[in-house]
């Protein structure tokens, strides 16, 4: 089992604060943000009021890569395959819902959540693109639909190992932390 690592290596942090710092130019002046980055080892979650550094930072043990390494064994992923990921991923995520503060916007600016704000009707804000939680739920459905049987071919959805493990990693964060939207900047 993975667990959210209490040292943070300074090139993650130095990452972490500049992004931080983008996020926070680009959103509403006074608005609590949270900000979620999904990297091929890691993922990482700070969140501030502040403008200049995040008060609150979070580095997990999941990130895309290593759930293609440790649980996907096909392309496309096994619906058992996809429902181990999940587990683990939930472990890591879970013990931060009770410690993170309420009322934060999540913002991202990976363009790998793009791609699955690209598959639905995303609303666009004028720091980026808005994906709801009910949005990505539906792409989570036809994902699942296709690993259950359905033929590819009967959706656009790209059902490469990478999309996939990324949209786990999201479900996760935005289901267990109750995010009910996430901002993709672009």
């Amino acid at each position: 089992m993975s667990v959210m690592r209490t040292t943070i290596p300074l090139d993650i942090q130095q990452f972490a604060y500049d992004s931080y710092h983008v996020v926070r130019q680009k959103s509403a002046k006074n608005e609590p943000i949270a900000l979620l980055h999904i990297a091929d080892e890691y993922s990482f979650i700070v969140f501030g009021t502040e403008t200049t550094i995040p008060d609150k930072f979070w580095l997990f043990d999941i990130g895309t890569l290593k759930t293609i390494r440790e649980f996907f064994r096909h392309n496309p992923p096994t619906l058992d395959e996809v429902e181990s990921a999940i587990q683990v991923l939930e472990d890591e995520v879970m013990p931060l819902h009770k410690l993170i503060p309420l009322g934060f916007g999540l913002y991202t600016t990976d363009t790998t959540i793009m791609k699955i704000a690209q598959q639905t009707v995303f609303t666009r804000h004028s720091a980026g693109v808005v994906l709801a939680r009910t949005d990505m739920e539906q792409v989570f459905g036809r994902l699942a639909a296709i690993i259950s049987g359905r033929p590819a071919n009967q959706d656009i959805l790209p059902i490469t190992n990478t999309f996939v493990a990324t949209l786990l990693i999201l479900r996760e964060v935005m289901y267990h932390l109750g995010f009910m939207n996430i901002t993709v900047l672009e």
